[in-house]
């Protein structure tokens, strides 16, 4: 499982609690399948004006079930009615030094202005026969959907209209889980979001207590009744002798039934590695896809990241060895600029 130890490269290092680029290079040099979303990162995307100029993403492929228990892939995306704003790298010092709480300064004082934050949302779908029909696995977190194919389709929209009356009880303890879903909604064998649907609701009864769904923030707001008792900081009161389901005493409705794709299972079942990776197509359109200026502030931010002192030659050469899959021109302006040979 990587996920644990992905959090703990990109996090500061733990005796010094300093964030370096050493430690997430020599992690991520073991995983090709990261370039992709280095394109992103080192691009001048990589910095986001403020929270009301940036795109969200579901990152994960789930499923779609409708009435006749037909399933569908879908993947979730959050567009600014806005637009897509961001900083380089002058500016963000000039605006964070400033101001470093610049971007909530921005989402409060907008809506307490009454120009209220509106994202967009648009899914895509893909229906599971057609999987095995692209040259990369679509349920591979590190890799994006061709929209040439499969169409963002709007579906609704998200307006913040009321800044928050206390920041820590209504956002600091929200507890946003990929396991939580709604009827209709179901997961996929996507393997980063099965692990998540472990390690956030448990990281959540860490950082907020076993009762952490009990807490206004994440609690329904629809009626409910569930059996949910005790445990520490429960503070629901409850005047009942029948905590338990079903019963002839306090018979509770059921819920209405959805239907949940079925599966047909025969033979060995293994864990593998992804079969078709594919890790270094999409990086390399992205980057082609740049304008000259920006490719060059791009392979600038990548000089920089390598030129770090902790950063051996070995990685530095695994680095430029995948740069130079991805694009071949790229792969030489970052080996020509840091006297590396690259090696692929």
């Amino acid at each position: 499982m990587k996920f644990p130890d992905m959090v703990h490269a990109l996090k500061p290092n733990p005796k010094s609690h300093i964030q370096e680029n050493w430690r997430i290079l020599d992690f991520f040099s073991h995983h090709p399948e990261s370039l992709h979303m280095f394109t992103f990162l080192f691009d001048d995307i990589g910095i986001p004006q403020d929270y009301r100029h940036m795109d969200g993403s579901g990152v994960h492929t789930y499923t779609l079930i409708n009435k006749a228990g037909k399933a569908h892939y879908v993947k979730f995306h959050w567009k600014p009615t806005c637009g897509v704003k961001n900083l380089l790298e002058d500016e963000a010092i000039t605006v964070g030094g400033a101001n470093h709480s610049h971007a909530t300064q921005d989402l409060y004082d907008s809506i307490a202005a009454g120009n209220y934050p509106e994202w967009k949302l648009f899914i895509q779908v893909m229906d599971p026969a057609d999987e095995d029909r692209f040259d990369f696995d679509p349920l591979d977190v590190t890799k994006t959907w061709p929209e040439d194919n499969l169409p963002l389709q709007p579906v609704g929209r998200m307006v913040l209209s009321k800044n928050i009356d206390n920041f820590f009880a209504e956002n600091e303890q929200l507890a946003f889980c990929p396991s939580i879903i709604v009827p209709g909604i179901y997961y996929s064998d996507d393997k980063l979001l099965q692990t998540r649907i472990f390690s956030y609701s448990d990281t959540q009864r860490h950082r907020l207590g076993p009762n952490y769904l009990q807490l206004p923030a994440n609690a329904p707001k629809c009626v409910h009744h569930n059996n949910h008792h005790e445990g520490f900081m429960n503070f629901m009161h409850r005047d009942e002798e029948v905590n338990y389901f079903p019963s002839r005493f306090d018979p509770a409705r059921h819920a209405e039934k959805y239907p949940i794709p079925t599966a047909i299972c025969s033979g060995k079942r293994d864990k593998c590695i992804i079969e078709k990776e594919n890790n270094f197509k999409q990086p390399g359109e992205r980057y082609r896809s740049f304008a000259p200026d920006r490719q060059e502030r791009f392979v600038k931010r990548w000089i920089e990241a390598l030129s770090d002192p902790r950063v051996t030659f070995e990685i530095r050469s695994i680095w430029i060895s995948y740069w130079s899959q991805a694009d071949k021109s790229l792969g030489q302006k970052l080996a020509s600029c840091l006297s590396v040979r690259p090696s692929y």
